[in-house]
């Protein structure tokens, strides 16, 4: 019972304490610096809302939004497809590079140990 009594304190207090989601009308009369540190700090179920709603207050003066909004989603996810692939294939070459540095490490180890068996053999005589 004192543990559901403090969860429902903490949540009423988190309630409080939380900024309100500013409507559609509101955000889009916010100072861009604002509107920015907004947009970051919003979560996954916030940013849906505000999506939405920015679409429908968008609508009212711009009926044909949605193409517009769908057009720039599109454009703005391959141009985060090709910077992704461009950071990718520079990864690709630094595991080339890191590849190539191990064998030849590899290698001179597996060299300098059969010097070193041959040596010992011609130490022992053989």
């Amino acid at each position: 019972m004192k543990g559901l009594f403090v969860s429902l304190i903490f949540l009423f207090v988190s309630s409080i304490s939380a900024e309100a989601l500013p409507s559609a009308e509101e955000f889009l009369k916010m100072d861009l610096d604002k509107s920015i540190r907004l947009v970051e700090s919003l979560s996954k179920e916030d940013s849906k809302v505000l999506v939405s709603e920015l679409r429908t207050e968008m609508k009212k003066s711009y009926p044909k939004a949605d193409h517009f909004y769908f057009l720039i989603s599109h454009l703005e996810e391959i141009q985060a497809i090709e910077k992704e692939q461009a950071r990718l294939k520079s990864l690709l070459w630094v595991y080339v590079l890191a590849f190539i540095l191990f064998t030849g490490f590899l290698g001179l180890i597996l060299l300098r140990q059969r010097k070193a068996i041959r040596d010992i053999n011609q130490m022992l005589g053989h």
